[in-house]
């Protein structure tokens, strides 16, 4: 029983003794290198956790701070993985960063700004070349022709000649000018017409109001940009053709009399005035051709 006591009377000894040691004030040193390639770290911050105590490393990495044995240093540094670590009994400390490693955000280039993109609430469409209408186009715009939705594109008239109507959202009021801003390499208000379809790498189709902080009210019908193909350096001289031959031609004829037929009616009615002058063109023949 009384060695047992002693025992106690040991280890409470010896609980006080490491309690007052972990309350006392120390000096801690050390040095901070890079986990990648042990060169030192400038500039790394040393605080104590929970306090404003702090310090930072010098020209090689090391530093020197007063603190307590029941402490947490904490190292912090840009791009690196900020640490912690408990100081205890230890007055050397020496600490490796390593790199911190985030994926960075989707941003895309709005006007003026950056926003991420799970941020934009804008609506935007993208079709690249190879969604695009084929065939005899006459017409870039004619090419997007039921690629996007909400946007509407049909031709202004009969004239085969006319050129494509384009609504985006539906019209904007009665008899208003409906047609968007186009926007080709960078250049507002150019003419779509003027570029082959087949020069086209992509169409970008801005259908919410969002796009007027960009173009202002110049895209109060919405924004279309057009992205031309360019040249790719690396592959020096290129020729690219593209070819549409068809063949057209009437899918039913109107049966009529022939000229026989139309004999045999006016001998059998005894139609007068009949100038018969031996005549026998089928005209369907001569007007319809393949």
């Amino acid at each position: 029983m009384n060695r047992l006591k002693q025992f106690l009377i040991i280890l409470v000894a010896l609980l006080l003794g490491n309690l007052s040691l972990m309350a006392q004030e120390i000096s801690v040193t050390g040095k901070v290198t890079d986990a990648a390639d042990g060169t030192p770290m400038i500039g790394v911050a040393i605080v104590v956790k929970g306090t404003t105590t702090g310090t930072i490393t010098n020209v090689d990495g090391e530093f020197s701070i007063k603190c307590k044995g029941n402490d947490v240093l904490v190292f912090s540094f840009v791009g690196y993985n900020t640490q912690e670590v408990a100081v205890g009994s230890r007055s050397v400390i020496n600490v490796q960063m390593k790199q911190e490693s985030k994926e960075i955000d989707e941003v895309i280039v709005i006007g003026y700004g950056v926003q991420k993109k799970s941020d934009r609430t804008g609506s935007v469409v993208n079709v690249k070349a190879e969604e695009l209408n084929r065939g005899s186009l006459t017409d870039p715009i004619q090419a997007m022709q039921g690629k996007v939705a909400g946007v509407n594109v049909s031709k202004k008239g009969g004239d085969p000649n006319s050129g494509f109507a384009v609504q985006i959202r539906g019209a904007a009021g009665f008899a208003s000018n409906t047609q968007p801003l186009y926007v080709i390499d960078g250049v507002p208000g150019a003419d779509p017409t003027t570029i082959s379809p087949d020069d086209i790498e992509s169409f970008n189709v801005l259908k919410d109001a969002s796009s007027g902080a960009i173009y202002g009210s110049r895209a109060s019908n919405g924004v279309i940009i057009i992205t031309t193909k360019k040249a790719d350096k690396a592959k020096g001289a290129t020729i690219d053709y593209n070819g549409y031959v068809s063949a057209d031609q009437t899918s039913k004829r109107l049966e009529f009399l022939s000229a026989a037929d139309i004999r045999k009616y006016v001998t059998d009615n005894n139609i007068p005035n009949f100038a018969d002058n031996g005549a026998n063109t089928n005209w369907q023949d001569e007007i319809l051709k393949t």
